[in-house]
C-alpha cells in the first residue's frame, strides 16, 4: 500500500508539474500580444454582438454573455499592475478566459445558430487562433473541455440529417486545428531552444560583465578613477592595447595642480612610534582620496600628496576643482587636529599650495609599468611654492595649513574663490624668493579658518562635478530608443549586482514631469538631473542581483515608452 500510495503521489506530482509547465508557456506565448488580444476582446463581443444582432442578424446572439467574456479580458489590459501576491494566479486565469472566450463560447454559439455558414467559419477561425494563443498541451486539454458541448448536441440531437453535418463540420474544424498545433508545437520547440540560447548568451555576457567589473573594481584600488574611466572609455571605442597607448601617450595639457608636503614630519618620531605615524598620514589622507579620485589625479607619496586635474574634465574646470579639494584637503586635517588637542598632542603642519599651466602628460615609466603623471616648469613651480610655508615670515602671516595660491590659480578660479578671504602675500617685502622662480613677487593664501567658510562651497562643487560626470557617460556605450539616448552601467558582482541608468531627455521640456507624472517608476530609486541638459537617474539598487543586461534594457524601453506618455498628456 505505501508503494501504491508512493506512486501515486509521484504521478500526481509530474501531472501537476506537467500542467504549471504548459501554462507558464501559454503564458509566455501570449505575453507578447496580450494587451493587444484583451483590448481585441473586450471591444469584439460587444462590436460582433451589432453586427450578428442588426447588421447581419443571425438566428441566436446573447449579450449577456459576450459582455461576461469581455469583463474576463479587463484584467488583462492592467496586468503590469497586478498585485504581486496575485501575479502568480494568471497562468490559470488566462486559461479559464481563453477557455471561455474560444472553445466554450463559440461552440455554443455554432450550436444555437445550427451550425449556420458564418458560425462554422467564425469558428473554424477561433480555432486557428486558439493554436496560436496557448501551448499545445493546454490547448488540447480545452479543447477536449469545449468539445463536451457538442458531445452532448451529438447525442441528444434527433435529426441524423443533422448529426451527419455536425460531424462533417467537425470534421472541417478539425482540419485547422491539427495543422496548427503541429506548427504551434514546432513553434514552441523552436522558442525552447531560443530561450536555453538566449539563457546561455546571457550567462555568458553576464559572466563576462562579471570579469570586466572585477578587472575595473582591482584597477580602481591600484589607479586613480579618472584614469580608469579614460581606459574604459577608450577600450570600449579601441580596444584595449589602443586605450593604454591613448592613456599612456605623452602630451601637453593644461592642468590644475596642488602639493601638500607636512612640515614637521621627522620631528612627530620623536613622539610618536612609526606606525602611529603612518596611520595618522592614512587618516589625512583617506578622505581626500575617497571624494577627489573622481575629479583628479591623487597621488600620495609618503607623507606628501600630489594632485592634478587636467583639462579632459575642461580647462574651466580644472582649476575650480583643485582649489575645491584643497579646501576639502584642509578642512579634513582641521578635523584631524582637533583630536590631537583633545589629546594633548602637537597638530599637524601641511604646506600646501596651488597653481596652474601647462604640463606634459604620460606614463614615464616603462611599459610594465603604468603610472601616468606629469611633469614640467609648471609642476616645479607648485612644488617651490610649496616651500614658502617653510618660511615663519610667511607663517606669521597665514598660519598654518593655509593654502598659497598662484596670481594664475588665483585668475582662473576666481568663480571658486572669494578674494576677500585671501591674505596677499609680498615675497619682496619679506625678503622673500621663490627657489629657480626669482620672478615670482607676490601669492595669496588661504587661511585654514577661511577654509571653512568656502567648505560648503567647495562640497556643492565637488558633488555637482562628480554627479555630471555619469552624464556624460564616457565609459559607457550609447544607445538610442525612439531617438532618445541612454545608458547603463553595472556596479557589484553576483547577488551584489546592481545597475544605474541614464535616460537623456534633454529633448522634452523642463516642466513635462509633474509630481506623480512617473508612477511606474515609483518602485526604483530615481531623480531628474537639470543643468547641462535634463538626465532621468535610474538606480536598481533596491533589487540587487535581480536584474542582468537584457532586464535592463527591457526596463528601460518601458521606461522611455512611460516618459513620452507622461509628456504627452501634459500641456504645453
Amino acid at each position: 500500500m505505501i508503494h501504491l500510495g508512493s506512486t501515486a503521489a509521484d504521478i500526481f506530482s509530474r501531472i501537476n508539474g506537467a500542467i504549471l509547465r504548459s501554462t507558464e508557456k501559454s503564458l509566455q506565448n501570449i505575453s507578447p500580444f496580450m494587451t493587444t488580444a484583451a483590448l481585441l476582446g473586450v471591444i469584439g463581443h460587444p462590436l460582433f454582438y451589432v453586427i450578428w444582432r442588426a447588421i447581419f442578424p443571425q438566428h441566436y446572439e446573447n449579450l449577456p454573455l459576450r459582455l461576461l467574456g469581455s469583463l474576463l479580458c479587463v484584467p488583462f489590459l492592467f496586468r503590469d499592475r497586478w498585485p504581486k501576491n496575485l501575479v502568480k494566479y494568471m497562468p490559470v486565469y488566462l486559461h479559464i478566459t481563453v477557455f471561455y472566450n474560444l472553445p466554450f463560447l463559440f461552440s455554443f454559439l455554432l450550436i444555437k445558430n445550427h451550425f449556420s455558414q458564418v458560425w462554422v467559419l467564425s469558428t473554424i477561425g477561433a480555432a486557428f487562433v486558439l493554436t496560436f494563443l496557448i501551448e499545445w498541451r493546454a490547448m488540447i486539454v480545452l479543447l477536449g473541455a469545449g468539445a463536451l458541448f457538442w458531445g452532448v448536441y451529438l447525442l441528444t440531437v434527433a435529426d441524423t440529417v443533422g448529426q451527419a453535418a455536425s460531424i462533417q463540420y467537425v470534421v472541417i474544424i478539425l482540419f485547422p486545428l491539427i495543422f496548427g498545433g503541429i506548427f504551434s508545437y514546432q513553434l514552441q520547440r523552436y522558442r525552447d531552444i531560443q530561450s536555453r540560447l538566449e539563457q546561455r548568451i546571457r550567462r555568458i555576457s553576464n559572466q563576462n560583465a562579471r570579469m570586466m567589473q572585477e578587472q575595473n573594481r582591482l584597477l580602481s584600488l591600484f589607479l586613480s578613477n579618472t584614469i580608469v574611466s579614460r581606459l574604459q572609455h577608450f577600450q570600449k571605442k579601441f580596444g584595449f592595447d589602443n586605450a593604454l597607448s591613448m592613456i599612456t601617450r605623452q602630451e601637453k595639457r593644461f592642468c590644475g595642480i596642488m602639493e601638500a608636503d607636512i612640515r614637521n614630519f621627522t620631528r612627530m618620531f620623536g613622539h610618536e612610534s612609526e606606525l602611529e605615524v603612518a596611520q595618522l598620514i592614512s587618516r589625512c589622507f583617506t578622505e581626500i582620496t575617497a571624494i577627489g579620485q573622481d575629479l583628479a589625479v591623487i597621488k600620495p607619496v609618503g607623507d606628501a600628496l600630489f594632485m592634478y586635474c587636467d583639462d579632459e574634465y575642461g580647462k574651466e574646470n580644472a582649476v575650480p576643482n583643485i582649489l575645491a579639494l584643497a579646501v576639502f584637503f584642509v578642512h579634513s586635517l582641521e578635523k584631524v587636529n582637533r583630536v590631537l588637542a583633545a589629546q594633548g598632542k602637537e597638530p599637524l603642519n601641511f604646506g600646501i599650495a596651488v597653481h596652474a599651466g601647462e604640463a606634459v602628460y604620460g606614463n614615464l615609466a616603462s611599459d610594465t609599468l603604468i603610472d601616468p603623471t606629469i611633469v614640467g616648469v609648471d609642476v616645479n613651480k607648485t612644488a617651490r611654492l610649496e616651500e614658502l610655508t617653510k618660511y615663519s615670515e610667511v607663517q606669521d602671516i597665514t598660519g598654518i595649513n593655509a593654502i598659497l595660491i598662484s596670481e594664475e590659480a588665483v585668475q582662473l578660479g576666481q568663480n571658486f574663490l572669494s578674494r576677500r578671504l585671501l591674505v596677499p602675500v609680498d615675497l619682496k617685502e619679506l625678503q622673500l624668493t621663490v627657489r629657480d622662480f626669482p620672478d615670482v613677487s607676490k601669492v595669496y593664501a588661504l587661511p585654514s579658518d577661511a577654509t571653512g567658510l568656502l567648505h560648503e562651497r567647495a562640497m556643492e562643487h565637488i558633488q555637482a562635478q562628480r554627479s555630471q560626470m555619469p552624464m556624460t557617460a564616457g565609459q559607457m556605450e550609447a544607445n538610442t530608443y525612439h531617438g532618445i539616448p541612454y545608458y547603463y552601467e553595472m556596479q557589484g558582482v553576483g547577488p551584489n549586482t546592481t545597475w544605474t541608468i541614464m535616460i537623456d531627455l534633454s529633448s522634452f521640456p523642463t516642466h513635462a514631469f509633474p509630481d506623480g507624472a512617473l508612477k511606474t517608476l515609483a518602485s526604483f530609486e530615481y531623480e531628474i538631473r537639470r543643468g547641462d541638459g535634463q538626465w532621468l537617474i535610474v538606480t536598481t539598487e533596491k533589487y540587487p542581483g535581480e536584474y542582468d543586461e537584457s532586464d535592463v534594457e527591457a526596463r528601460i524601453v518601458e521606461i522611455i515608452q512611460e516618459v513620452e506618455q507622461a509628456v504627452s498628456l501634459v500641456p504645453t
